[in-house]
């Protein structure tokens, strides 16, 4: 098999264990690992059977690609590393802590030429995909508003331990509500185009320095409206999504995509989610860096436009 070696630069994230089942699965390795916890460093390069190295040593480490799981806060410094080394990165959500960080992170990897790319997994949803494909066919006519939730119970349930670096405003950057809601962020400016102003009302329930839930509203370029709602402290995992233009509209409830044209009793479109998977997230890159069509990939300027509305939202909290 073709040797593909990857560095890990920090394994803090709570998708990590995800991502290694997809880079496994899809013929890569970690080769090479880097955290500042020495720790957890040495933890994952034995069980990963990878070598333990710094970020002076990407360059001659023979890496083909970068994953960045590391603290929301060393994502920029984490990303410049990799990208200084000539290596394209995936990185999870969000791109970096600000969107001054994030804007700067964009521009690097376009004046470096390479690929930049963030976990935001909806995109590679086949039926997420589908409603893409509808919504670029002008399906639905002018759009008018849409709503997107997406959210867990995490913060009640156990199995997520939110005791940790994700609960840190000094470390996560943001709260529970972005952990969440980033991916609504996304998804709805993929779908409907770039979102110009947003605010948010986050609240918190659980005692957390950080807050724990919350809802904002988006105003997208095109005039229409939208609203994003996330955390964790719904009663299960939720994604639900409502697209309503003037010609028809298209919903997402219990992990199926229907669309409608106004005035019919009965969809058009059926489309079953495949299963969430933030693994997911990765493969784009994955087949990127090897040579292959990706479907799914997220231009880092989109990314770092999630981080500009999250900006803007934390400065207009209601």
């Amino acid at each position: 098999m073709t040797d593909r070696p990857l560095a890990l630069i920090g394994g803090a994230h709570v998708h990590l264990p995800d991502h290694l089942e997809h880079i496994d699965r899809k013929g890569w390795r970690i080769s090479h690992v880097i955290d500042r916890d020495t720790a957890r460093r040495k933890r994952l390069a034995d069980a990963l059977g990878a070598t333990a190295i710094s970020h002076d040593d990407l360059a001659q480490s023979g890496c083909r690609g970068a994953v960045v799981c590391s603290e929301t806060i060393h994502h920029e410094d984490d990303i410049r590393a990799a990208l200084e080394a000539d290596l394209p990165v995936f990185t999870e959500k969000p791109l970096a802590g600000s969107a001054e960080a994030a804007t700067r992170c964009a521009e690097f990897s376009q004046r470096k030429g390479l690929l930049l790319h963030t976990g935001y997994f909806f995109r590679t949803n086949p039926a997420l995909q589908r409603l893409h494909g509808l919504l670029r066919t002008d399906a639905f006519g002018r759009i008018a508003e849409a709503r997107m939730r997406f959210s867990h119970d995490g913060g009640f349930a156990d199995w997520l331990d939110l005791d940790c670096w994700m609960t840190e405003p000094e470390l996560a950057c943001y709260g529970g509500f972005a952990d969440e809601a980033v991916h609504a962020i996304d998804a709805l400016q993929w779908l409907l185009g770039p979102a110009s102003s947003s605010r948010a009302a986050t609240g918190n329930h659980l005692g957390w320095p950080v807050d724990d839930h919350g809802a904002a509203l988006l105003h997208f370029d095109t005039g229409a409206t939208g609203v994003v709602e996330g955390g964790w402290t719904d009663h299960a995992m939720r994604l639900e999504l409502d697209v309503v233009g003037d010609k028809g509209w298209a919903t997402v409830r219990d992990e199926v995509v229907r669309a409608f044209k106004r005035g019919a009793s009965s969809a058009f479109l059926e489309a079953e989610l495949s299963p969430l998977d933030a693994g997911d997230g990765i493969d784009p890159f994955l087949e990127a860096i090897d040579g292959r069509e990706a479907s799914g990939l997220v231009p880092a300027a989109d990314a770092a436009r999630v981080n500009a509305l999250l900006d803007q939202m934390w400065l207009r909290l209601v």
